[in-house]
């Protein structure tokens, strides 16, 4: 395993945003590790969520946390390497995830050259930064991927209305209220112009009600429970306006020659 020096949270400064999401995150959240890779059901749709993110080659994730969404992932015989910068969860998902190698970095800064990997994937990180540091992390993600490689970014929808209100009700997950299908995309096509965009999960009721703390996860191993959230997701699809879908799913392929910014 590598590490980096952990970066300096802007804690003591008048940075309240940044203080907000280094309390938020500085723990390594073992429950939330087990319930996103083993919980009944709710974990297959963990690994579906992610399963664009997969294939051959060099994969970094950047905001890997405790290792669940390698986990789905794995095991790999390619090199993967997972990136975060909270130092409790880097060592967490060292032990979790023992195929993966894990560094300790800031995604405004990835401690690698350009075109190192081939894939390179992001989840649920975006909106946990500054808007106006965003083009520079998917800057980031694009100068370490190589040409011809991809670039994979998987965001919740702030449209999405259990998204929306979960972002209201949670002060560090505020910035999903700005997270939306035409600004991801925006994002990726200010670097590219091969940008795909899909929609994931209508409505995903599980997530709440099999959640690990204020849910009953147990459920997922009853077998109506499990075909009723089927059944359910299945009448969501045809129901759900695609622009209103939980999640939104970037897929970019890096251009022959990615100018450097910001380094």
């Amino acid at each position: 395993m590598t590490r980096v020096a952990e970066p300096a949270p802007s804690i003591r400064t008048s940075d309240r945003f940044a203080a907000r999401q280094w309390e938020y995150f500085q723990h390594a959240d073992a429950a939330r590790f087990h319930w996103q890779t083993t919980a009944p059901f709710f974990s297959a749709t963990e690994a579906e969520l992610v399963r664009p993110a997969a294939g051959p080659g060099r994969l970094l994730e950047v905001g890997s946390g405790e290792g669940g969404n390698l986990f789905h992932l794995g095991p790999r015989s390619d090199v993967t390497v997972g990136l975060d910068y909270v130092a409790n969860k880097v060592a967490y998902a060292s032990c979790a995830i023992p195929w993966a190698r894990f560094v300790c970095a800031d995604a405004l800064h990835l401690p690698f050259g350009p075109g190192a990997f081939d894939r390179v994937f992001c989840r649920d990180l975006l909106h946990h930064l500054k808007a106006d540091a965003t083009p520079g992390a998917v800057a980031e993600l694009f100068r370490v991927c190589r040409p011809g490689g991809q670039v994979i970014l998987i965001e919740p929808n702030g449209w999405n209305p259990l998204m929306g209100g979960f972002a209201l009700v949670t002060p560090a997950e505020r910035g999903m209220l700005r997270s939306t299908p035409a600004r991801l995309a925006s994002l990726a096509h200010s670097l590219t112009a091969r940008v795909t965009v899909e929609m994931a999960q209508p409505l995903p009721l599980a997530r709440l009600l099999l959640h690990c703390r204020f849910g009953a996860p147990r459920l997922g191993r009853v077998r109506w429970v499990r075909r009723g959230f089927s059944a359910l997701d299945s009448l969501l699809r045809r129901l759900v306006p695609r622009s209103l879908w939980a999640y939104v799913i970037v897929s970019a392929q890096a251009p022959s020659a990615v100018a450097e910014t910001r380094r």
